[in-house]
C-alpha cells in the first residue's frame, strides 16, 4: 500500500485564505474555477454550515456565490444531487498526475487530503477568521482507490453517475494526463469497514499535521517518529535530510512550499497502518 498526502482546497493562492475550522467543524473550501458551471450556491450546507455565504464572507467578496467551484475531490454524496450509483471521486492531471503514475499509484492506494485551515467565528450573521489563530495543516478527507482511469471520450459513457465531475467537464484547454481515481467501497487497506473515501467531521488532534507546540509556521510538521526517512525511501518531494529533525518523540518535518501529491510506500514503514487505524479510531469517537 502507498499513501498520499494530497494538498488540496483553498490557500492563499487558490482562494486567497485559508478554509475555516468553525466550532470544531473542519469545512474544506473547493477552490474557484471560473470554467466551472456548478456555483458555490449550489453546493449544499455542510452540517448546517452555508457555503456560498463563507466563501463570501472569508474572502471578502473577492470570491463570490455564483463563481464556479471546482468540487475535487468529491468525497460527499450530499453536497449536490447525485446521479444513481455515485461514488466518491479525485481527479489529478498534469505534473501532479505523472508523479502519481510515475509512484504506481493504483487500487488499494490511499489518499489523505489536507487543506490549509485556521479557526474561524460567526459574529453578527457574518463568518470570520478569529484573530491570531495559528493557520495549520489538517487533514480533512480520505479516498482509497478503488480503480483508475484515463479521461476518455467513452469514460462517460461507462460512468454516467461521474459526469459533472470538473476532469469531465468540457475546457479550452483541456488537462493533460487527466486522470481520475474511484473510491472503493470499503477501507480495506489498513483492515477498516468504514467507507471507502468522506471527510472527517470535527478537528481531533491526530489530524494536525503543522506541529503547535511551539508554533513555527503552517509548513512545519509534526510526525510521528516512524515516518523518519533513514535508510529508506522518503516522503516524495522531502528526501533532503536538512528538512528532516529528529525530536524526542517525533519527526519534525519542514514541507515543501509546492507540490499536491506526497507519496509514501508503506512497505517500507510497517507503522504506518496502526497510525492511520487511530487516526480514524480518534477522528469516529
Amino acid at each position: 500500500m502507498k499513501l498520499i498526502l494530497s494538498r488540496k482546497g483553498f490557500d492563499s493562492t487558490h482562494g486567497g485564505c485559508p478554509s475555516p475550522i468553525l466550532d470544531g467543524q473542519l469545512c474544506s473550501l473547493p477552490i474557484p474555477d471560473k470554467e466551472s458551471a456548478r456555483p458555490y450556491g449550489k453546493i449544499s450546507s455542510f452540517n448546517g454550515l452555508p457555503i456560498a455565504q463563507i466563501v463570501e464572507d472569508l474572502t471578502g467578496g473577492r470570491v463570490k456565490r455564483g463563481d464556479g467551484a471546482h468540487l475535487d475531490p468529491d468525497l460527499r454524496s450530499d453536497a449536490i444531487a447525485r446521479a444513481t450509483g455515485w461514488r466518491p471521486i479525485f481527479g489529478q492531471a498534469a505534473a501532479a498526475q505523472k508523479h502519481l503514475a510515475n509512484q504506481g499509484i493504483g487500487p488499494g492506494d490511499l489518499f489523505l487530503f489536507f487543506g490549509y485551515f485556521q479557526r474561524a467565528e460567526r459574529v453578527g450573521g457574518e463568518f470570520r477568521f478569529v484573530r491570531g489563530a495559528p493557520r495549520l495543516h489538517v487533514i480533512f478527507g480520505w479516498l482509497q482507490v478503488g480503480a483508475v482511469a484515463r479521461v476518455t471520450d467513452s469514460l462517460v459513457a461507462d460512468r454516467p453517475w461521474a459526469a459533472g465531475h470538473p476532469h469531465l467537464a468540457p475546457r479550452p484547454i483541456e488537462y493533460k494526463e487527466n486522470t481520475l481515481y474511484f473510491a472503493s467501497d470499503r477501507l480495506s487497506c489498513i483492515g477498516s469497514d468504514a467507507s471507502g473515501a468522506g471527510t472527517f467531521e470535527r478537528l481531533v488532534p491526530g489530524l494536525i499535521l503543522t506541529q503547535t507546540d511551539p508554533y513555527i509556521n503552517c509548513s512545519t510538521w509534526q510526525l510521528p517518529r516512524w515516518f523518519d526517512p533513514a535508510g529508506r525511501s522518503p516522503l516524495s518531494y522531502h528526501g533532503k535530510p536538512t528538512r528532516w529533525t529528529t525530536c524526542e518523540t517525533s519527526m519534525r518535518l519542514q514541507s515543501v512550499g509546492r507540490g499536491q501529491e506526497f507519496v509514501l510506500d508503506c512497505a517500507e514503514y510497517p507503522d504506518a497502518r496502526a497510525w492511520l487505524r487511530s487516526i480514524f479510531r480518534a477522528a469516529n469517537r
